[in-house]
């Protein structure tokens, strides 16, 4: 994945999915939710449309070989340390 800085912000998080689940990291999951979110997607569903909007264009950005589904966002956010996701946020914006 290249190194984009709204992952980069995300880098280190505490990943509490099981391992032979995880085809994505925790770092491009909540990017792309923080992204969906900003760009004006309200729910899961419409944060799916977006992704599937723009699909190939994420793959390239992120250069992956596939972009996570709003489901799979959707787990990822479940144990999420909502505190340290604000805080990683907050200094991305900054």
């Amino acid at each position: 994945m290249s190194e984009i800085a709204i992952v980069e912000a995300f880098s280190g998080m505490p990943e509490r999915r099981r391992k032979q689940r995880t085809r994505h990291s925790i770092e491009l999951c909540v990017a792309l939710f923080a992204l969906a979110v900003t760009a004006g997607n309200r729910g899961f569903l419409a944060i799916g449309d977006w992704l599937k909007l723009y699909n190939e264009e994420f793959k390239e950005l992120f250069e992956v070989k596939r972009i996570p589904s709003y489901s799979t966002i959707r787990r990822a956010l479940l144990d999420l340390d909502y505190g340290d996701y604000l805080a990683r946020l907050a200094s991305f914006f900054e």
